[in-house]
């Protein structure tokens, strides 16, 4: 196993050398090198883009540009297919808000019961807005996707499927390839949040049949927060009309109309997040030189220790199928109501290791299996095998005195 070494690289563990950090799920540490390019930009740069022709707003314009290009390199498509977005919720939402619903003949959202908030509130309230009819594809207890059931949901009359590439709290990856498959075949669109996967394992929109990828900039891909990803097909993108539009996302702006622009500009309304998004390409560059150093055998070993020590606690209750495949597990102390979930995490916090605790946002997928919650604890490559030891160690002792 290789084991990478790399706490040096994160100026918060020289606050806190103790630190056993397992929430890199909801928001991934970040590089010195990443802040450094963010600081550097507010200092000498700092001009939005596109919004003007000094040097430095062209500088700035420059910059959004060759992120761009590396993330469609990345992601093995072409640059004018990515967008930069505020939030998932706002991107989901534009897309859902903007499509022709009564021109494609459609009335039918169908969502993954997997589904975090991000996507599926979005696609709730648009489906409110517009009188669509919504349905859930329900997972298994172990949080798999019930395709059959998904066949008897859809039919000509749905426009947009959301299923997200991995399953928050539980790790599971969803069949992307098959899913995209059923809902073309249907004349439907498929939207996929590969926030929790697209560090690790990237997605090949075009080979995957997604139509509408979006992700975090912050969860896995170790950049800063408030910045969100949008890869789109190029035919769909060309033709669709977003509902949220304003600065360079228009055009030739009269009183009572207005043009919208060429993609990606159209999908990019108001002001850009331009310091996350200059700061994404050092991450992107960081996270490949440790591709390079073989990321995925050292969380591979990680994945594998900790699930042997957690088979190890009698008490312990580990939810889903997790295998070395996974960076994410969930898990209670009991049945989850000899002691709260919340509890545990405060008692770890104590000891200095942060875990995630609770409904984890994706209360369809995760109340079904404890109404209460659970510890969801997530892997990266700054883990390391002496963390994986405290984090087992603790609980251990937890439930020795409380279990």
């Amino acid at each position: 196993m290789a084991l990478l070494d790399i706490k040096s690289d994160f100026k918060i563990y020289d606050d806190n050398p103790d630190l056993a950090y397992f929430d890199s799920a909801s928001t991934t540490l970040v590089p010195t090198v990443t802040t450094d390019t963010i600081n550097k930009f507010l200092g000498y740069t700092v001009a939005s883009a596109r919004r003007g022709a000094h040097k430095y707003t062209v500088r700035a314009s420059a910059l959004v540009e060759k992120v761009r290009g590396n993330l469609a390199t990345f992601l093995n498509t072409d640059s004018n297919q990515i967008s930069f977005q505020k939030s998932i919720p706002s991107a989901v939402g534009s897309f859902a808000l903007g499509y022709d619903w009564t021109g494609n003949n459609k009335n039918q959202i169908i969502i993954g019961q997997s589904e975090e908030h991000s996507v599926m509130v979005a696609l709730q309230r648009a489906a409110q807005i517009l009188n669509l009819q919504l349905d859930l594809i329900p997972v298994s207890v172990e949080g798999i996707l019930d395709l059959e059931a998904f066949a008897g949901l859809i039919s000509n009359n749905t426009g947009l499927v959301a299923v997200g590439e991995t399953a928050i709290g539980l790790g599971v990856r969803n069949p992307i390839e098959k899913i995209s498959q059923i809902a073309h075949e249907n004349g439907a669109i498929l939207i996929t949040d590969a926030t929790r996967s697209i560090a690790f394992d990237t997605i090949n929109p075009e080979k995957s049949g997604v139509d509408v990828l979006v992700f975090s900039g912050n969860i896995g891909l170790m950049g800063a927060p408030g910045l969100a990803i949008q890869c789109i097909e190029k035919e769909l993108g060309a033709n669709h009309h977003p509902a949220i539009l304003g600065g360079s996302a228009v055009t030739n702006v009269d009183p009572t109309t207005f043009d919208i622009a060429f993609q990606p500009d159209k999908f990019e309304s108001g002001m850009l997040n331009i310091p996350a998004i200059v700061g994404l390409g050092t991450s992107l560059s960081y996270l490949s030189d440790l591709k390079s150093k073989d990321m995925s055998s050292h969380l591979h070993g990680l994945a594998s220790h900790l699930l042997s020590q957690l088979n190890d606690i009698p008490s312990l209750v580990c939810y889903g199928n997790p295998s070395k495949n996974n960076t994410i597990f969930g898990f209670n102390l009991g049945n989850g109501n000899d002691i709260s979930c919340h509890d545990v995490a405060l008692f770890l916090d104590e000891a200095d290791i942060s875990v995630r605790s609770g409904l984890l946002c994706a209360h369809p997928l995760i109340k079904p299996i404890s109404s209460e919650g659970f510890i969801q604890v997530s892997l990266h490559a700054y883990n390391t095998l002496s963390d994986v030891d405290r984090l087992i160690e603790s609980l251990s002792l937890i439930a020795e005195q409380l279990v």
